[in-house]
């Protein structure tokens, strides 16, 4: 026995919203501790009071109002993945529970220690205190805080953040609004579509309202679903991390299937009382649809074709994203080099130019000391129009770890404070004109004689690497404008050079070098995080993973979706014009031409598909204005994108046009037998 259309569509919201779910509580297990209800940051002030006073007071606070206070430090050589919870510990508190039997992480890629508020004193006390408690914790907690010096500022945590459904929805809307778009047509189809169940109902003197319930009992599928489904995730959750957190996974899960289920409830509705309004004899004849019921079927496809473009433009900037990261090659290539992360909790004068060319001497000191490296990815400007090309900024301690090769083989090496400019292999670009460019601006802080005698040549297709921090610019670089600067310290400014560490431009040659570094500079309190660029590596590796698996079933989904759409508006509209469609077969015209309808909507379909393909390639290409970077792999896959996003409206129409081949032939079959 089938399963009504209507059914499976009350199926699949249960499902996605435990996807949906999971995926939110990883989010929210890596930003931070679960449960947080407000968050205190404090800035660093005038007069600050010690940091054990400061342990005392929160301890104090979390006493009286029987509440939990967390700071929370991400371990400086491995930020992303270990991290040190500082709590206080009133007693039947969550904090309590924590440092007697340790914190219970969400994510298996997260691991976090659990240490008194007490331990304070080895930390920064300026940043983020999360509070898990009542609102007049919140308020006592900033008082606190404000009376040990501090300026603060408070948020109160929304419930959905809490529970994780804000992070579920993250990079999910495109698989999100395909299936809840073909749940909806499948109530469509089975209360619209088959009017006749209602008729029956109708005829045996149900009222309208008596067979809206009737319809609304399809609510059971999505009841077997989570009874046979509860067990079932429960088992996978239990393997994946001891069921931990359970009780806001659940949460969040009937939220999602709450907010999943109402579009499915409201078209099954407003289908079952459009099917009343039609007459019970036109019904059980068989008659033919209306007219608006079949506009209506062509147009739903429209956004079905949308979300389609969307999701192969997502998937395919995925992909890009997954495939600049290189693997074993890329850790090989970065070595022991870590980055540093500036503190990005407000501090005393961050703002101000003295800080930052502060933070720029250091960064030249280091730099001059070979315990840093220069790795500025950027976009340079060609001289001979608006265009820009990718450039690499590098220096002499570059060039001593990683291997670039002239186009004669020879290895590139500083010999002397000569700059050298390299521009790719087989490129049209024009030397000169780069150069001048170069002198220009990004070279404007270097010496005369420098600047009038540039060097250089071409570059061999071997790549060169950029040490890239993020997914926003890739890892290897063949096409990229290579700029080697000896003395980097002499040719930028300290504000310049500053500015290079905190996006990660500026890579130090090793843990060990940067702590020495930072603790002889006395700048420890200026820097979260001191991050292995291997360990960043691994991190956009898991990422970038993840959101391919999103985007893959996103374009699944997205294609079924909008072939179900097209069967199911190609039925409804030969259901109306079966007769005209049968008579002229019969006649001896051309198939083509009597559905010239049905193809005129296809080419419609296919025409707004390209509008749109257009206008995202258009919004996400490199066009050297610098609104889009020509260093993102996303942007950079833009022409593939746009390709690729054609290819797949090319296949739905052909798709379509098979579905309206196999459609007539079967009108015509079942006129012909006299059915």
């Amino acid at each position: 026995m089938r399963m009504r259309s209507v059914r499976l569509a009350y199926v699949i919201p249960p499902l996605l919203a435990v996807v949906l779910a999971f995926l939110g509580m990883l989010r929210l297990s890596d930003s931070g501790v679960v449960g947080v209800s407000s968050v205190v940051t404090a800035a660093a002030g005038t007069g600050t009071t010690s940091n054990g006073r400061i342990a005392v007071s929160l301890e104090d606070v979390a006493r009286r109002h029987h509440a939990t206070i967390v700071r929370t430090v991400a371990d400086r050589s491995a930020p992303t993945t270990r991290r040190t919870a500082l709590v206080t510990a009133a007693p039947g508190t969550d904090g309590a529970g924590w440092l007697r039997d340790g914190y219970p992480d969400f994510s298996r890629t997260v691991r976090t220690a659990v240490r008194p508020m007490a331990a304070l004193d080895r930390y920064d006390p300026t940043g983020s205190y999360e509070v898990i408690g009542d609102h007049g914790a919140e308020r006592v907690t900033a008082a606190a805080l404000r009376g040990a010096g501090f300026t603060t500022s408070s948020e109160t945590v929304p419930v959905l953040d809490r529970i994780g459904v804000t992070g579920g929805v993250q990079g999910t809307s495109q698989l999100t609004g395909t299936l809840v778009l073909g749940c909806v047509a499948l109530c469509f189809v089975g209360t619209i579509g088959a009017p006749r169940r209602t008729a029956v109902r109708r005829l045996h003197g149900r009222s309208a309202g008596a067979i809206v319930c009737a319809e609304l009992s399809e609510v059971r599928a999505t009841l077997t679903v989570v009874l046979v489904g509860v067990p079932v995730v429960g088992l996978l959750l239990w393997f994946h991390n001891g069921l931990t957190s359970w009780e806001t996974f659940a949460m969040s899960a009937a939220v999602f299937t709450t907010a999943l289920l109402v579009p499915v409830v409201a078209a099954h509705v407003v289908g079952t009382l459009i099917a009343v309004r039609r007459p019970i004899a036109a019904t059980l004849r068989g008659a033919r649809l209306p007219g608006a019921l079949v506009l209506v079927a062509h147009a739903a496809r429209l956004p079905a074709v949308l979300l389609l473009v969307a999701a192969v433009f997502d998937v395919t900037a995925a992909v890009a994203a997954a495939r600049s990261d290189s693997g074993d090659r890329e850790l090989q290539a970065a070595g022991d080099a870590v980055q540093l992360w500036v503190t990005p909790d407000p501090r005393p004068g961050s703002e101000t130019q003295g800080y930052w060319d502060r933070i720029g001497d250091f960064v030249g000191g280091a730099l001059d000391r070979h315990d840093a490296l220069l790795t500025a990815a950027v976009e340079v400007v060609t001289g001979t129009g608006p265009g820009s090309v990718p450039g690499l900024f590098v220096d002499a301690e570059y060039l001593r770890h990683q291997d670039l090769r002239a186009e004669n083989g020879d290895r590139i090496t500083v010999t002397d404070d000569r700059i050298t400019v390299w521009t790719p292999p087989g490129s049209d670009l024009d030397r000169r004109a780069v150069i001048r460019a170069l002198v220009g601006w990004e070279l404007r802080g270097a010496p005369d004689e420098q600047r009038r005698h540039i060097g250089g040549g071409a570059l061999r297709s071997t790549g060169a690497y950029t040490y890239a921090g993020d997914s926003s610019a890739a890892s290897w670089s063949t096409d990229a404008v290579v700029v080697v600067v000896p003395d980097a310290s002499g040719v930028f400014t300290p504000d310049q050079l500053g500015a290079w560490l905190s996006t990660g431009d500026v890579v130090f040659t090793s843990e060990a070098v940067a702590d020495h570094a930072i603790e002889a500079a006395g700048l420890g309190d200026e820097f979260s995080a001191v991050v292995s660029v291997g360990q960043a590596v691994a991190e956009r590796q898991r990422q970038a993973a993840t959101a391919v698996g999103i985007g893959v079933l996103a374009v699944i989904s997205g294609l079924t979706v909008a072939v179900v759409l097209a069967v199911i508006s190609t039925a409804a509209h030969h259901r109306r014009h079966g007769r005209r469609l049968f008579a002229g077969i019969a006649a001896g015209r051309p198939p083509a031409r009597v559905n010239g309808d049905l193809l005129l909507v296809e080419g419609l379909l296919l025409s707004a598909g390209g509008i749109a393909v257009v206008h995202r390639w258009w919004q996400t290409r490199p066009d050297g204005s610098g609104a889009v970077s020509a260093l993102d792999p996303a942007a950079r896959a833009a022409g593939v994108s746009g390709v690729s996003a054609v290819a797949a409206l090319v296949v739905l129409t052909a798709v379509a046009v098979a579905v309206v081949a196999v459609s007539t032939r079967a009108v015509v079959r079942s006129r012909g037998s006299g059915s």
